[in-house]
């Protein structure tokens, strides 16, 4: 049945790929690409990190080498060879592996190696679980490739007959930056230099088009997504069969992964923050394998009685990665170390590791933190910070009446209570022991996800890709909690109780959130909001008070039947939303003047491909587009990146929005970030004199700057034809013109 499904789940995911864009030659050599410059690296890296099944050994090798693929697609880009980031992965890959091995010899003190479990001792090893594991396993497989075609492919089509999400734009023009620098230099705005921001995702697809030979936005839109979202699915597997002892367990954190329970009492008290499928976010997608992989590594240091060479250089690579994988994921899981600290420090015993794998965790941060946390400019300390930021609190203030703390209170409360299905990670009494690492780990992570949540107010509310990021390992958690739950109450009237409750509950679920009242879109009313919390504090103190009873007790199986009632609720809008597939968004026909929805026409895309062209070497371009809308105004959404992303080129001044000089400005003359002007007034207007007043002089000053193109575009801002006999033209139409300088 492995065989089986294994071949199936292939099927599905080559089919995704060739729909989306890739002809079959794309998918043998992306294929082959990440063989050998990810999973075989990676394999050698994880040597003895040991894993029972084989979808999560090609998982935990795949994350594993992620680690070697950046140090060789570095290699190749300072010396120029893209073949060596096929061949540079291996070789670094072959020297830890090396040292590992020299270091795990040293210390073989003649008693044979700790080995895994056989999967045969495992309390469900029969023929029927391990069968039900690999069709949960594929199940959930098809459920993410479902998620990524809905969310993702629809809405940012190859041939671009829908205008991209601008940050799609943004990712794929870092990427083709990283195909000529490294680090990626800022593509929207040439003076901001090296990119402060964690890009290692924009590393990675282009080590993959490196590799490949696959085109930049075929594997930045597409290809890569695919196999970064495999090795999630199967580290959370994995990592949640360890913990449980059981296949079983591990098959329900894959479905709990890719189907994340939320617990909405009213559609506007939520965070949307529980899902980890942000498929948008292509860095926020690259985090999820190093965080649930580097959270099972370091939990395998608190727990096992004996350090590994194997677990310890496994955990260090992922550790440092994680600063350019993502800024909230160190943080995140020092913060369920730290726990295990104090608790170490109270029993004064057993404090060593803890001690020292946080205070290696903070020194990756802090020497790190210049290159890889500019993301985080315009952040501010803030009560109640993502409460205060959604649409709940906005429209209390837009009304005229100033929100009281009492409500801050409720709110936070109550948007708390939408991950009240974490209360199952505390129902797992049959694996666990008074105190146990692995609970109190998650509980400090998710303490410092909440924290980062309700304190930390970014311009963006980024904040909340704390909880994001913890997605995979909240999956393990609740499935751990739930196994627990169906092993501890034993009868087989009590465990069909907890399906009659489960099923009860997503009942209850799809009836009340069809209701008007669930989803209305007005703002919930103060005594609303009151009920609320005092509902989650009241449930959650009960369903507590009930779990922590004898195991073997009544009071204890009523709190589990509860519990599933709760799951089951949960996953109310993840299978309602899984049955119905959403159309694509209506476009209209390019317009002049355009708007910030309108499909870029057929010469800007022309003009954009023959630039990508004739500009291999990724030179500096300069452009009269800066706005989402295209047209140039004071003060507009400065994110127009699809010049830089179509083009693959950098842009000497772009669309500046994201930039950490606008970032820093946030709210200067009461305005966002995003409308904030060029810093540098004067490098401004010399930029666009260039466009409706060219001379040799103004021009040769842009040739100073580094430029050696130019992307002129008529619905931009005027463009005079002036141009033409100071440039060589490249591209030339009506509205959009493409220019090399001299």
């Amino acid at each position: 049945m492995g065989v089986a499904t294994g071949l199936a789940a292939g099927v599905l995911t080559v089919a995704t790929m060739m729909h989306n864009g890739l002809t079959a030659a794309d998918v043998a050599r992306f294929s082959a690409a990440v063989l050998v410059s990810v999973v075989l690296p990676g394999a050698i890296v994880a040597h003895g990190f040991r894993v029972r099944d084989l979808p999560t050994r090609l998982a935990v090798a795949f994350t594993a080498g992620l680690g070697p693929q950046i140090f060789g697609w570095w290699v190749a880009v300072h010396t120029g060879q893209a073949w060596l980031t096929l061949a540079a992965p291996l070789a670094i890959a072959v020297v830890v592996g090396g040292f590992v091995c020299l270091v795990t010899r040293r210390r073989r003190d003649g008693a044979a190696p700790a080995r895994a479990p056989d999967p045969r001792s495992e309390p469900d090893a029969r023929h029927g679980v391990r069968v039900g594991s690999a069709l949960a396993l594929l199940f959930a497989w098809a459920m993410v490739l479902r998620s990524l075609q809905t969310h993702l492919f629809t809405i940012t089509p190859l041939d671009h007959h829908i205008r991209w999400y601008q940050d799609m734009d943004w990712h794929l023009a870092i990427t083709a930056d990283a195909m000529h620098h490294a680090p990626p230099t800022d593509p929207q705005s040439a003076a901001e230099g090296a990119l402060s921001y964690h890009w290692f995702s924009n590393a990675h697809g282009a080590a993959l088009a490196m590799a490949s030979g696959v085109s930049v936005d075929k594997v930045t839109v597409v290809a890569w997504y695919l196999p970064v979202a495999a090795a999630a699915l199967g580290v959370v597997f994995g990592f949640a069969r360890w913990l449980s002892r059981s296949s079983a367990g591990g098959a329900g954190a894959a479905i709990l992964f890719a189907l994340p329970p939320v617990v909405l009492i009213l559609r506007p008290v939520d965070t949307g923050s529980t899902s980890g499928l942000v498929w948008l976010s292509p860095s926020h997608i690259f985090s999820l394998p190093v965080c649930a992989l580097l959270a099972w590594a370091v939990l395998r240091l608190l727990r096992e009685p004996r350090v590994t060479a194997p677990v310890v250089t496994v955990a260090l690579v992922l550790a440092l990665m994680g600063p350019g994988t993502k800024v909230s994921l160190l943080p995140t899981i020092l913060g369920g170390v730290g726990l295990v600290f104090l608790r170490a420090l109270v029993r004064r015993r057993g404090w060593l590791r803890p001690l020292v794998v946080g205070v290696v965790g903070c020194l990756i941060i802090v020497i790190t933190a210049s290159a890889f946390a500019g993301g985080g400019g315009g952040s501010k300390f803030v009560a109640g910070a993502t409460a205060t930021q959604i649409k709940v609190w906005k429209d209390v203030v837009i009304s005229g009446h100033r929100p009281s703390s009492l409500m801050l209170v409720m709110l936070v409360t109550s948007l708390i209570g939408t991950y009240a299905c974490c209360l199952l990670v505390t129902a797992g009494r049959t694996h666990l022991t008074r105190g146990d690492d692995a609970l109190l780990m998650y509980a400090g992570m998710l303490i410092v996800a909440f924290l980062a949540m309700f304190l930390l107010a970014h311009p963006s509310m980024s904040q909340v890709y704390f909880m994001r990021g913890l997605a995979p390992v909240t999956a393990v958690f609740i499935a751990w909690g739930g196994y627990g739950l169906w092993v501890g109450v034993g009868s087989r009237n009590a465990r069909a109780a907890l399906i009659m409750a489960l099923v009860l509950g997503w009942v209850v679920g799809t009836v009340w959130q069809d209701t008007e009242s669930f989803q209305a879109a007005r703002t919930p009313r103060m005594w609303w909001l009151t009920m609320l919390a005092v509902l989650v504090v009241v449930t959650c103190s009960v369903l507590v008070s009930l779990i922590r009873a004898d195991p073997s007790s009544r009071r204890h199986t009523a709190g589990a039947i509860a519990l599933a009632a709760l799951l089951g609720y949960g996953l109310t809008p993840q299978i309602t939303s899984s049955v119905h597939t959403p159309s694509p968004p209506h476009q209209t026909a390019s317009s002049d003047p355009p708007t910030p929805t309108s499909p870029l026409s057929r010469d800007e895309l022309a003009a954009a491909a023959a630039l990508a062209h004739a500009n291999p070497k990724g030179h500096l371009v300069a452009t009269n587009v800066h706005c989402r809308s295209i047209r140039t105004t004071p003060f507009c959404d400065s994110r127009s990146f699809w010049v830089a992303a179509y083009t693959a080129s950098p842009v000497d001044i772009g669309a500046w929005g994201y930039s950490n000089s606008a970032r820093v400005r946030h709210m200067v003359g009461g305005r966002s970030y995003l409308a904030q002007p060029y810093y540098d007034e004067a490098a401004f207007r010399q930029n666009e004199t260039a466009f409706r007043h060219p001379t040799a002089t103004n021009l040769a000053e842009l040739k100073k700057r580094g430029v050696r193109f130019l992307y002129a575009d008529r619905r931009a801002s005027g463009v005079s034809n002036e141009l033409l006999p100071l440039t060589t033209p490249v591209f030339v139409s009506p509205t959009t013109m493409v220019l090399r300088l001299r």
